[in-house]
């Protein structure tokens, strides 16, 4: 049964969405709109107003950036959540922190830097989003935005933020404070994917996880939810809807496809598809007709499949799109798609 779609922009229509509606948040500049789970928004936007640790996990490609994305770049989006459950309206200040650079705890506070031939020690850029947060929280809420946690490179620098995410006296390396109080944390990863955390290099601190008070998990839209995102998301879009939209449905079962192998252990080369990826598989089967969808798919979907890899997808693709043709000498590689 198709599912209703929601659109945050129009109050009436979002209080009529039900808790696991999908609702549509304005796009930001130069991107396709995001269409999300009413309860994920909520619970977000609960978690920066009262100042609660935030952690948003997934599978790759489920919108966790996108989403944080959403509220910062198109502020009418936040202002429109913050309207809805009766929170104060202010400006959203996002600091976005990327986790990978830190590679000791006390690069967590402070960096070497090099300036005219002599080294010294500044702060750091979380030290400085923390900083300028404290300046801005009676007049904004300041959120500092932990990006790709899963990637840090030594699960001690995990710990170290034990002492940061706090509501709080923050003490620095030198011994001055910061105020913690009004200032909200998000952290996303790929942690709850699935059995394991493919896209992360150390376990989840222990003592890290129950500093987050809220937790919310971005898994991928059925198949039906999908093709129905697509369809609302190319009525502006500039493409021959009578030429792509057979081919939408057909998208999203390679996409599905795709998952299912890859939770089977196959396809290891080739990215779990998205909504992004969709849109391009469609716009270039719209822009060049005289390719099959399947010469389509392997310049986008599938574009990245190692050679290993192209036996289990030629599989995909007949599954998908119906049996081609083989190359006598290497069965494992049709020569149409190839």
């Amino acid at each position: 049964m198709t599912q209703n779609l929601f659109r945050l922009n129009e109050p009436g229509e979002y209080r009529k969405a039900g808790p696991s509606d999908l609702v549509e948040m304005l796009p930001v500049p130069g991107h396709h709109p995001l269409f999300l789970k009413k309860t994920d928004l909520e619970a977000l936007t609960f978690s920066i107003c009262t100042f609660e640790a935030c952690h948003i996990s997934g599978p790759t490609g489920t919108a966790k950036s996108s989403l944080l994305d959403a509220i910062d770049r198109a502020p009418a989006n936040f202002n429109a959540l913050c309207a809805a459950l009766g929170f104060r309206e202010m400006p959203l200040k996002v600091y976005p922190v990327e986790m990978v650079i830190y590679e000791t705890p006390g690069e967590l506070y402070q960096r070497r830097a090099l300036k005219e031939g002599t080294t010294f020690d500044e702060k750091s850029r979380l030290v400085e989003s923390l900083e300028e947060a404290g300046r801005l929280r009676a007049d904004a809420y300041p959120l500092i935005w932990l990006r790709e946690l899963g990637r840090v490179h030594s699960p001690s620098v995990q710990g170290g933020l034990l002492d940061m995410m706090t509501r709080g006296d923050i003490i620095l390396s030198d011994g001055t404070r910061i105020n913690g109080q009004g200032i909200s944390w998000v952290a996303d990863s790929n942690y709850q994917a699935e059995q394991d955390a493919t896209h992360t290099l150390v376990a989840f601190d222990d003592a890290l996880k129950r500093r987050f008070s809220v937790n919310i998990t971005l898994n991928y839209l059925s198949a039906e939810q999908e093709a129905q995102v697509l369809r609302e998301i190319l009525k502006t879009a500039p493409l021959r809807l009578e030429h792509v939209d057979p081919l939408i449905e057909k998208s999203v079962q390679l996409g599905h496809a795709v998952r299912r192998q890859k939770a089977e252990g196959n396809l290891l080369s080739v990215p779990a598809p998205t909504i992004m990826g969709y849109l391009a598989f469609l716009r270039m089967a719209d822009r060049l007709p005289h390719l099959t969808p399947q010469q389509v798919a392997m310049s986008t979907l599938l574009g990245l499949c190692s050679r290993e890899d192209r036996k289990q997808v030629s599989g995909v693709l007949n599954e998908v799109f119906g049996l081609q043709a083989y190359d006598g000498e290497d069965p494992a590689i049709n020569l149409n798609l190839f």
